[in-house]
C-alpha cells in the first residue's frame, strides 16, 4: 500500500487571522494537501496520534487537527508554526497512522481468515458425518 504523504499546502484554502486582538486571533486554519484521500480509519487513527503523539515539542497544539477528504486541516496554528513545529510531529502521526492502519487491517484478515477455516471445517465434518448417516 502507497504511504500517505502531504504534497503541499492548499493556499486558496487557507484561512485569514482575525487580528482583533483576542487571545488566538492570530492563528488561521491550514489544510495541508495529502497523496491520497485515506479511509476513516487511517484518520481516526491520524487524529487520536496528534492528540497524543509519541514525541512533539513544547508547541504542540492537540485538538488541532482532523482529515476531510485528501486533507489534514490544521485548525488554529500559522504556517511558521506548521513549518518550525508541525511539520516533524505530522509526519511521525501519518507514518504512525499508516503501520496502525495497516496492523489493524491485517488483524481483521487473520481474524476472518481463521473464522472462514472454522466454518469450512465444520461444513466438511457436517458433510462427512451427514453422509455416513444411512436411512436404508
Amino acid at each position: 500500500m502507497e504511504a500517505t504523504k502531504i504534497t503541499g499546502i492548499d493556499t486558496n484554502c487557507v484561512t485569514e487571522p482575525r487580528n482583533d486582538g483576542t487571545p488566538g486571533s492570530a492563528l488561521y486554519t491550514v489544510p495541508l494537501k495529502l497523496n491520497k484521500t485515506p479511509s476513516q480509519l487511517w484518520a481516526k487513527i491520524f487524529v487520536h496520534t496528534w492528540n497524543s503523539p509519541p514525541q512533539y515539542t513544547s508547541m504542540h497544539r492537540p485538538g488541532i487537527a482532523s482529515v476531510r477528504g485528501d486533507r489534514i486541516i490544521l485548525n488554529g496554528t500559522t504556517l511558521d508554526e506548521v513549518d518550525k513545529t508541525h511539520k516533524a510531529t505530522l509526519k511521525l502521526c501519518i507514518e504512525e497512522a499508516d503501520k496502525k492502519e495497516q496492523e489493524t487491517i491485517r488483524r481483521h484478515e487473520e481474524a476472518r481468515r481463521i473464522e472462514k477455516e472454522k466454518s469450512d471445517q465444520w461444513r466438511r465434518e457436517t458433510k462427512e458425518r451427514a453422509d455416513g448417516i444411512s436411512f436404508d
